[in-house]
């Protein structure tokens, strides 16, 4: 009976945390703001710590079956045909993103000159090769400072998380004056019957990529296993909306639980070079996008998400909102993110050693 109530004493705040997120979900809903089962559970849950006293929890499990459902959804967007698009695109791949590391290592360099942090700091927290990964780095480089790595790589990805969505949606797939129409739900009954097969191969997926230590492997391993399944010609129907949005719902809850608000304080002069720095990538990449739609058959909505310097399961699921070319998008962003994690690490380690 006591270990039961320790149990239920442990699962209350998970409940409390729950309880207080799907109502933002509702709310973005309402008022009609890109991703609101992301953004709205996300800010509320964030509100929440920040005067709740750190009281907000969520299990890594329910983010993981959050992260699974998408890249499911992303994974089944893979067709021989955008595949071999995918490879005719590999030099612009290798442009886009060596142009965006190039202007991220300038970014980080400012912000070394114009706020006294040391150059690795600087750097380590503007460079976009995912949060987890740089913080790391910075533990195998003694002059870094990992609270403000932190702070930084959280302001980047704040800033991308909330601006990229509505850049996309009001400003190029929705011009101004065109009502947003919300994509039709299918029938639940019925695709989650013809799920059935589908589901086994997800977290199959998502079960072998943590055995081989990929990164995000919960996300990843659903996306290579489903685009597997697809390309052999196995049946991957659509998602049912309601899942989806509890998928986003997970993912968003979890964001809001692991950033902490309550070092800005003491971050007050870095503060200004993070928004500004993230505000600069953004408009960077942005121009990187258009440039893109002159050498490559993409749309501006997808070469944008393509060049956006948001992590691959937040630019996806925007990919995924809009009906843009979610392989498209996804190639890119992988292609980024391998490149970073296999080449950036040794180049920062080997010039701080020196």
């Amino acid at each position: 009976m006591a270990a039961d109530g320790f149990r239920a004493m442990k699962l209350l705040p998970i409940i409390a945390t729950g309880l207080v997120a799907v109502p933002g979900g509702f709310l973005f809903d309402f008022l009609r703001i890109p991703l609101p089962w992301m953004l709205g559970p996300l800010t509320i849950t964030l509100l929440y710590n920040a005067v709740g006293g750190q009281r907000a929890r969520w299990l890594v499990g329910l983010r993981n079956a959050g992260l699974i459902v998408i890249g499911y959804s992303m994974g089944r967007t893979v067709t021989v045909e955008t595949t071999e698009q995918i490879l005719a695109n590999l030099p612009a791949m290798a442009a886009v993103t060596l142009l965006t590391v190039l202007f991220c290592a300038g970014i980080g360099y400012v912000t070394h000159r114009r706020t006294g942090v040391s150059l690795a700091t600087g750097l380590l927290g503007n460079m976009p090769g995912g949060l987890a990964q740089m913080l790391l780095l910075g533990e195998e480089i003694a002059d870094a400072d990992a609270t403000v790595v932190t702070f930084l790589q959280m302001s980047r990805v704040l800033t991308v998380v909330f601006i990229v969505p509505f850049i996309a949606t009001y400003g190029i797939a929705h011009p101004a004056g065109v009502p947003l129409v919300p994509p039709a739900a299918g029938t639940v009954g019925r695709s989650l019957a013809a799920l059935l097969p589908a589901l086994l191969v997800a977290p199959l997926g998502a079960w072998l990529a943590s055995r081989l230590k990929m990164p995000i492997p919960y996300l990843l391993g659903p996306i290579f296993a489903t685009a597997a399944a697809g390309l052999l010609g196995a049946p991957v129907p659509s998602v049912p909306s309601p899942l989806v949005h509890t998928a986003q719902l997970f993912f968003g809850v979890y964001m809001g639980t692991i950033i902490a608000l309550d070092s800005l304080p003491r971050l007050g002069r870095v503060f200004p070079s993070a928004i500004g720095g993230s505000v600069a990538l953004v408009a960077f990449t942005y121009l990187l996008g258009k440039v893109l739609t002159l050498v490559t058959p993409a749309d501006l909505l997808t070469a944008f998400l393509s060049t956006a310097p948001g992590g691959v399961t937040e630019m996806g699921i925007v990919a995924l909102s809009l009906n843009a070319d979610v392989a498209f998008v996804l190639a890119f962003h992988l292609f980024r993110l391998f490149s970073i994690l296999l080449v950036v690490p040794p180049l920062l380690k080997r010039r701080f050693r020196q």
